[in-house]
């Protein structure tokens, strides 16, 4: 390993800040057969219990290591974590439900060795997933995790590249402001802390041409998920002090999906009036 030299002179250390102990377990072996000689992190924040520790034994067996953090602190604080224990360090954070793609992690060894500060690829819904709900459309994929399949892409948290010795560097973190943690849906930690990023000089490459698999939990295409998490995003976006342009943006979203017209604008309407809500609840 090389200490805080150019970026490409990094090591890269893949990182899964975890909640789910069953997401590790399923997607743990499958993610560590896609790396070539990079490391591999667990932290799962959560309590300890018998069967994280099971579970971690298991990573330690296929060459990664896994810490259980031993409280709910939030996904802010996890990430945070690695940034302060690798300082010099080509960083790919991931959720615990994304399944890498061998492809898609060479892709961003290259960019961060070719100069990049911060990159990600696209995330897509699994191939076996066809058929979505009829309140589901393109325009509330932002909310369940997945980027339109065409298009240009925003670097989402679900598979984040950061250079750490960048973000030390100018004394940068994850805002725990935003952090999700127990029942709250709080978002945008890591696109506020991509943007601080770019203000400081940081450089972006974006690989929408690779794909990673976000293969999220059944719950979140359900209606009552979904209105949730669209309320949370309003109160994130007055966390964020941009409560009206994240609103619009919101809107956009929603009425700009490339489905049935009539069908965007009613769940502009359904979404937006719960992004409204939680706008006013923080306020």
């Amino acid at each position: 390993m090389t200490g805080a030299g150019s970026p490409s002179d990094h090591p890269m250390v893949v990182a899964v800040c975890a909640y789910r102990v069953e997401n590790v377990e399923k997607n743990f072996r499958h993610n560590i057969s896609q790396l070539r000689d990079d490391e591999y992190v667990v932290l799962l924040d959560r309590p300890h219990s018998a069967q994280a520790e099971a579970v971690a034994e298991k990573v330690r067996a296929e060459g990664g290591s896994m810490r259980v953090l031993g409280a709910n602190n939030g996904l802010s604080a996890s990430r945070n974590t690695i940034l302060r224990e690798r300082p010099h360090h080509h960083i790919l954070f991931i959720d615990d439900d994304v399944r890498l793609d061998a492809t898609a992690v060479d892709e961003v060894r290259a960019a961060f060795r070719a100069g990049a500060h911060v990159t990600g690829t696209r995330l897509v819904r699994p191939s076996t997933l066809r058929k979505l709900p009829f309140f589901v459309t393109s325009g509330q994929f932002h909310l369940i995790g997945w980027h339109r399949p065409q298009g240009e892409i925003k670097i989402w948290g679900a598979c984040m590249g950061v250079d750490s010795a960048f973000a030390a560097a100018h004394g940068l973190d994850f805002d725990l402001a935003l952090s999700r943690t127990g029942g709250g849906l709080l978002s945008g930690e890591d696109t506020s802390f991509i943007g601080l990023m770019k203000q400081y000089g940081a450089r972006e490459r974006l690989l929408g041409h690779v794909a990673v698999v976000h293969d999220v939990d059944p719950h979140r295409l359900r209606l009552r998920y979904l209105l949730r998490r669209a309320y949370w995003q309003g109160r994130s976006e007055v966390r964020r002090k941009s409560t009206v342009p994240g609103f619009r943006k919101e809107l956009d979203r929603h009425r700009n999906a490339p489905e049935a017209r009539w069908r965007s604008l009613l769940l502009t309407v359904v979404y937006g009036g719960a992004t409204l809500l939680g706008i006013a609840r923080e306020h």
